[in-house]
């Protein structure tokens, strides 16, 4: 029997180091702006890039959800996934779109902090 886990572990942590090098950078460039342009222009900034932001989120979220099965039958049939396995995962399209929904809606349209400041404002 060949174990298969040595491959998984090199990807996985490939795509761990490219996250955290994306997000350090992303990091960097904002501690950089704050440092040499105003509180207002970075605002006026991110407010012109929200909606296009907005979108692209969307967009990799409608992807993933629509795309699903036909990675997951790309999958099963170059045999990295069992029958058993694809199907699990098929089972599981509309829970995981459901996830990216919903933390979209809460992190990424801020709905927490529009709740408490809903909150705020009725109780202070």
């Amino acid at each position: 029997m060949c174990s298969n886990t040595r491959p998984r572990r090199k990807g996985f942590l490939l795509c761990t180091t490219v996250a955290a090098l994306l997000t350090a950078g992303a990091g960097y460039l904002l501690m950089h702006r704050l440092q040499t342009e105003s509180i207002q222009s970075i605002e006026q900034t991110m407010a012109t890039w929200r909606l296009t932001l907005t979108l692209l989120r969307w967009g990799v979220i409608a992807t993933a959800a629509f795309s699903w099965s036909y990675v997951v039958q790309r999958l099963s049939a170059s045999g990295k996934l069992s029958s058993v396995q694809a199907e699990y995962l098929t089972e599981l399209r509309w829970r995981a779109a459901t996830w990216l929904i919903l933390l979209e809606l809460v992190l990424g349209q801020g709905m927490v902090v529009k709740f408490l400041d809903l909150i705020a404002e009725t109780y202070g």
